[in-house]
Protein backbone atom coordinates (compact mmCIF):
# COMPACT_ATOMS: atom_id res chain seq x y z
CA UNK A 1 0.00 0.00 0.00
CA UNK A 2 1.39 3.96 -0.40
CA UNK A 3 1.17 4.91 2.64
CA UNK A 4 1.84 8.69 1.71
CA UNK A 5 -1.51 8.02 -0.70
CA UNK A 6 -3.16 7.15 2.25
CA UNK A 7 -2.07 9.94 4.72
CA UNK A 8 -3.16 12.41 1.81
CA UNK A 9 -6.17 10.52 1.35
CA UNK A 10 -7.46 10.80 5.16
CA UNK A 11 -5.55 14.39 6.34
CA UNK A 12 -4.77 16.01 2.73
CA UNK A 13 -6.77 17.19 -0.22
CA UNK A 14 -8.70 20.80 -1.45
CA UNK A 15 -11.53 21.88 0.83
CA UNK A 16 -14.80 22.32 0.26
CA UNK A 17 -17.69 24.47 2.03
CA UNK A 18 -20.43 21.49 1.92
CA UNK A 19 -23.82 21.95 2.19
CA UNK A 20 -24.69 24.73 4.66
CA UNK A 21 -28.49 24.56 4.53
CA UNK A 22 -30.59 23.07 7.78
CA UNK A 23 -30.91 19.40 7.48
CA UNK A 24 -34.71 19.82 6.57
CA UNK A 25 -33.86 22.55 3.82
CA UNK A 26 -30.75 19.97 2.62
CA UNK A 27 -33.63 17.30 2.79
CA UNK A 28 -35.89 19.31 0.33
CA UNK A 29 -33.18 20.06 -2.14
CA UNK A 30 -32.89 16.74 -2.42
CA UNK A 31 -36.66 16.56 -2.64
CA UNK A 32 -36.35 19.06 -5.38
CA UNK A 33 -34.12 18.03 -7.65
CA UNK A 34 -34.33 14.21 -7.15
CA UNK A 35 -37.56 13.60 -6.64
CA UNK A 36 -38.71 10.14 -5.29
CA UNK A 37 -34.48 8.98 -4.28
CA UNK A 38 -33.23 8.02 -1.28
CA UNK A 39 -30.83 10.46 0.48
CA UNK A 40 -28.65 10.08 3.21
CA UNK A 41 -27.02 13.35 4.97
CA UNK A 42 -23.34 13.26 6.03
CA UNK A 43 -20.58 14.85 7.88
CA UNK A 44 -16.68 14.62 8.01
CA UNK A 45 -16.80 13.46 4.59
CA UNK A 46 -14.07 13.24 1.61
CA UNK A 47 -14.84 13.18 -1.98
CA UNK A 48 -12.28 10.73 -3.35
CA UNK A 49 -11.76 10.93 -7.28
CA UNK A 50 -9.61 7.62 -8.59
CA UNK A 51 -6.76 7.59 -11.07
CA UNK A 52 -7.72 4.54 -13.23
CA UNK A 53 -6.18 3.97 -16.57
CA UNK A 54 -8.08 4.73 -19.93
CA UNK A 55 -8.93 1.06 -19.96
CA UNK A 56 -10.07 1.24 -16.34
CA UNK A 57 -12.30 4.38 -17.05
CA UNK A 58 -13.77 3.08 -20.05
CA UNK A 59 -15.67 -0.05 -17.91
CA UNK A 60 -16.42 2.79 -15.21
CA UNK A 61 -18.08 4.71 -17.89
CA UNK A 62 -19.77 1.65 -19.15
CA UNK A 63 -21.58 1.08 -16.28
CA UNK A 64 -23.04 4.69 -15.93
CA UNK A 65 -21.13 5.95 -12.89
CA UNK A 66 -17.21 8.07 -12.37
CA UNK A 67 -14.49 6.77 -10.41
CA UNK A 68 -15.21 8.95 -7.68
CA UNK A 69 -16.72 7.69 -4.21
CA UNK A 70 -17.48 9.65 -1.38
CA UNK A 71 -16.30 8.40 2.03
CA UNK A 72 -17.80 9.72 5.35
CA UNK A 73 -17.37 9.72 8.99
CA UNK A 74 -20.61 10.75 10.72
CA UNK A 75 -24.18 9.87 9.28
CA UNK A 76 -26.67 12.11 10.06
CA UNK A 77 -29.71 10.76 8.42
CA UNK A 78 -30.52 8.29 6.24
CA UNK A 79 -34.23 7.97 4.77
CA UNK A 80 -33.95 4.57 4.40
CA UNK A 81 -32.56 3.63 7.86
CA UNK A 82 -30.03 1.41 6.75
CA UNK A 83 -27.23 3.16 8.47
CA UNK A 84 -27.46 4.62 11.63
CA UNK A 85 -26.90 7.79 13.27
CA UNK A 86 -23.59 8.52 13.96
CA UNK A 87 -21.68 5.42 11.79
CA UNK A 88 -19.74 5.99 8.84
CA UNK A 89 -20.48 5.21 5.32
CA UNK A 90 -18.34 4.51 2.41
CA UNK A 91 -20.64 4.83 -1.18
CA UNK A 92 -20.43 3.12 -4.44
CA UNK A 93 -19.22 5.12 -7.52
CA UNK A 94 -20.54 8.33 -8.04
CA UNK A 95 -23.23 9.09 -10.88
CA UNK A 96 -23.44 13.16 -10.70
CA UNK A 97 -21.61 15.21 -8.44
CA UNK A 98 -23.63 18.85 -8.15
CA UNK A 99 -24.53 22.33 -6.36
CA UNK A 100 -21.00 21.55 -4.43
CA UNK A 101 -23.29 18.71 -1.85
CA UNK A 102 -25.40 16.48 -3.83
CA UNK A 103 -23.48 13.30 -4.73
CA UNK A 104 -25.65 10.78 -6.90
CA UNK A 105 -24.85 7.08 -6.20
CA UNK A 106 -27.69 4.71 -8.43
CA UNK A 107 -29.39 4.31 -5.42
CA UNK A 108 -28.52 7.34 -3.28
CA UNK A 109 -28.34 11.10 -3.06
CA UNK A 110 -25.66 11.70 -0.34
CA UNK A 111 -25.58 15.36 0.60
CA UNK A 112 -22.86 16.56 2.42
CA UNK A 113 -23.16 18.87 4.89
CA UNK A 114 -20.71 21.25 6.70
CA UNK A 115 -16.79 21.56 5.12
CA UNK A 116 -14.99 18.73 3.27
CA UNK A 117 -12.26 17.50 1.48
CA UNK A 118 -11.86 16.54 -2.23
CA UNK A 119 -8.62 14.35 -2.86
CA UNK A 120 -7.58 12.55 -5.98
CA UNK A 121 -6.07 8.97 -5.30
CA UNK A 122 -4.63 5.95 -7.09
CA UNK A 123 -6.71 2.67 -6.92
CA UNK A 124 -4.51 0.95 -4.51
CA UNK A 125 -5.20 3.84 -2.28
CA UNK A 126 -8.88 4.04 -3.09
CA UNK A 127 -9.65 0.22 -2.17
CA UNK A 128 -7.76 0.69 1.34
CA UNK A 129 -11.03 1.99 2.56
CA UNK A 130 -12.65 -1.11 1.94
Amino acid sequence: MNLAGLVELLSGGERLPGCELAHSDAVALVGFYFPGRAYCLVADWTVVDIAVSPRQLKAVVRRGVTPTLVNALCVIHDSKGRFPRGHWVRTSLGVSFTHDCLFETKNTVYVLMGPGRRVRTDLDVAQSLY
